[in-house]
């Protein structure tokens, strides 16, 4: 089987896959974010994340579609553009990181960054103000690098997060974030030959099962109580950061 674009010994099957898939989705629904680092995560065990990324962007595509749909009307636009602009600009660099550089330096170092913040927020921390322009697009920056390197959106959720919005304020600031740079990655990706007609059909099944968790994630998201969101927010971001870790 060759789901991900190799072929390992000790590979999961597809039905394992389609079930990491559906769980990760359900993550993805209901805090606005990592799903994808949570396919990664997992997969990684088996493929080599260079193989697994160009993959994950097809599952993640239409989720992002889906609830970019349903926070459209809440978005705020100067929020968003501020961070989305220096992102994709600075994709390519990190897109290139992924490549020429061992992948290992970067998710270690990303994943000290994201539980230092995560014990800060178990902590009680959050900063006062929202976000200035200038804090905006240095995020925007630096999130770019990460996101090209290894599609993973976790470096700016984290600073959102610790930030004095509320769950529909957050998660709205994410997912619009976020589906700008999947667009911007899935071009990067399609005209850089990284992702390919292959990649797409490859990737189908998960996509369905994603999808779904994603549709069942979201209506649960808005049945939570505030401090709910944040905890299992902040649960997800420490479980995916401390797994980076270790393995």
């Amino acid at each position: 089987m060759e789901f991900l674009g190799a072929s390992f010994s000790g590979e999961p099957g597809m039905a394992i896959i389609a079930i990491v898939a559906f769980a990760a989705g359900l993550v993805r629904g209901f805090t606005g974010f990592g799903g994808p680092a949570f396919i990664l995560a997992i997969l990684t065990l088996f493929f080599t994340p260079y193989s697994i990324v160009s993959k994950i962007l097809v599952v993640d595509f239409i989720a992002s579609v889906y609830l970019f749909k349903a926070v459209y009307r809440d978005i705020d636009w100067r929020s968003t553009t501020c961070m989305v602009i220096p992102t994709l600009l600075f994709m390519p660099l990190g897109h290139w990181l992924l490549v020429e550089l061992d992948p290992l330096w970067m998710k270690r170092a990303m994943a000290v960054i994201i539980a230092s913040a995560c014990i800060l927020m178990l902590g009680g921390f959050r900063y006062r103000q929202q976000m200035t322009t200038a804090w905006l697009v240095v995020l925007g920056i630096f999130a770019g690098i990460v996101f090209g390197g290894s599609y993973i959106a976790l470096v700016a959720v984290v600073f959102i997060l610790l930030g004095p919005y509320d769950k529909h304020q957050g998660r709205t600031l994410i997912i619009s974030w976020s589906s700008f740079t999947v667009l911007g990655f899935a071009l990067m990706s399609l005209l850089s030959g990284t992702t390919g007609l292959d990649d797409i059909v490859t990737a189908a099944p998960g996509a369905a099962t994603y999808l779904l968790g994603t549709w069942l994630g979201s209506h649960g998201f808005h049945n939570a109580s505030e401090k709910l969101f944040r905890r299992g927010a902040i649960a997800v971001l420490l479980c995916l950061a401390l797994f980076n870790l270790v393995l």
